[in-house]
């Protein structure tokens, strides 16, 4: 009899071990999904990374979707991304490419802003400041050059003196025209209100790398004690890419004494040439979004893009550099035309515009030919595999907002 209930207990543990068990497992279980195409080219969708969380089980995942499926916390996160805590420099398509051509050059060389590459050269410049908390600061200005079809690697550095001592200075932009370098230099010599800065341009000599010329760009400042003039430059979506055109993004703020808060009362836009070294007024821009829907803007070639956007809707706009033209509303697409409920948010890369969408309370992403607004492709977060959500959990659990666009670059 002793032999018999304890068999019996054996097999209910057993049968309490198993049950435990899928519970367990079932209760860490994570649905997987991918970015489903709805129409168009499937191709033009492997860019776009929807990124967000998965909420169940009274937790959160971190939680990324594209159109090969899906991936929780960061798992096989590229280990370069994890050592510098900066994933957006890794994941800029022509940095990534220049880590892949160049391995050896680009270590140890962190401002993604300092990189410059065409068909010939691949150039790097930083800068830093000498003689700190002294009446003679410097600005130390290190250009490592490679030339593609030798290997051969020149470094030079050339120092030049400051007014007075910035608290911060980065190299905003790196170009090459001819024979010439020209870097961009900003300074930031106070970081609170009312924030001065200051741009100038060094120009080398490419094959000795001696300082040619120092040109410091227009000081936009304004004399009324509660007005603050804000200065940002626009440049390319790829940080190596060559050009010759360059924008400033000059906004007029006006400063509220009693609580210090910030009001826009004007924008004004600037090209800068580095061929010419003229500074040009874009007229009559007319670029004003509503208060309740969003703006992009991007320098994309020869043209500078905006698009304005709402719920319900997105606009496109361009400014030709070389023609002075202005085409307002050149593109238009509603979001019933593009069968989704609420446009989320808007990127502008590489020719073309990405839309984060919510469908039926899903997430989805459409893409756009920045030329004239057609749809390329259009998706929609489903889920895969064997066992699935219901609709409504999936709308419950699925927080996906943000959009990220991850290029692939060359074998």
């Amino acid at each position: 009899m002793r032999r018999y209930w304890l068999s019996i207990i054996i097999a209910v543990l057993a049968v309490s071990g198993i049950g435990s068990y899928y519970a367990f497992a079932r209760q860490n279980y994570l649905p997987e999904y991918k970015l489903e195409t709805i129409q168009g080219d499937p191709k033009e969708g492997e860019d776009v990374t929807l990124i967000g969380s998965y909420y169940g089980d009274m937790r959160s995942e971190p939680l990324e979707v594209n159109t090969a499926g899906s991936e929780y916390g960061g798992l096989n996160t590229n280990f370069r991304t994890r050592l510098t805590g900066v994933p957006w420099i890794y994941r800029q398509p022509d940095i990534h490419q220049l880590i892949k051509d160049h391995k050896s050059f680009m270590r140890g060389k962190g401002n993604m802003n300092g990189f410059y590459r065409d068909e010939e050269w691949v150039i790097y410049s930083d800068v830093s400041i000498k003689n700190k908390r002294s009446d003679t600061p410097l600005a130390a200005l290190k250009l490592t050059l490679l030339h593609e079809a030798t290997d051969k690697v020149s470094t030079f550095q050339q120092t030049y003196e400051l007014p007075k001592e910035p608290s911060h200075i980065f190299v905003e932009d790196v170009q090459r025209i001819d024979d010439e370098i020209f870097i961009l230099v900003k300074k930031i010599y106070n970081v609170y209100k009312p924030i001065d800065v200051e741009y100038n341009i060094v120009v080398l000599d490419l094959s000795s790398g001696k300082q040619l010329r120092n040109v410091k760009l227009e000081n936009w400042s304004s004399p009324a004690k509660d007005i603050e003039m804000q200065v940002s430059t626009i440049l390319t979506d790829r940080p190596s890419a060559p050009t010759e055109t360059f924008l400033f993004n000059v906004s007029e703020m006006k400063i509220n004494k009693n609580t210090g808060n910030a009001q826009r009362i004007g924008e004004k836009y600037y090209s800068y040439s580095y061929r010419t070294s003229l500074l040009t007024e874009l007229s009559d821009m007319g670029w004003q979004s509503a208060d309740d829907g969003g703006r992009v803007i991007s320098l994309q070639h020869d043209y500078f893009y905006f698009a304005e956007y709402g719920l319900d809707h997105i606009t496109l706009s361009r400014y030709g550099l070389k023609t002075k033209e202005q085409e307002r509303a050149y593109a238009s697409i509603s979001a019933e035309q593009l069968g989704v409920d609420e446009i989320k948010s808007v990127q502008i890369s590489s020719n073309r515009v990405y839309l984060l969408f919510n469908q039926a309370g899903v997430p989805g992403a459409a893409v756009l030919d920045l030329t004239n607004g057609e749809v390329l492709f259009t998706g929609r977060t489903a889920e895969i595999g064997d066992e699935q959500e219901t609709e409504q959990e999936m709308k419950e659990n699925l927080h996906l907002l943000n959009l990220e666009i991850v290029e692939k670059i060359k074998d």
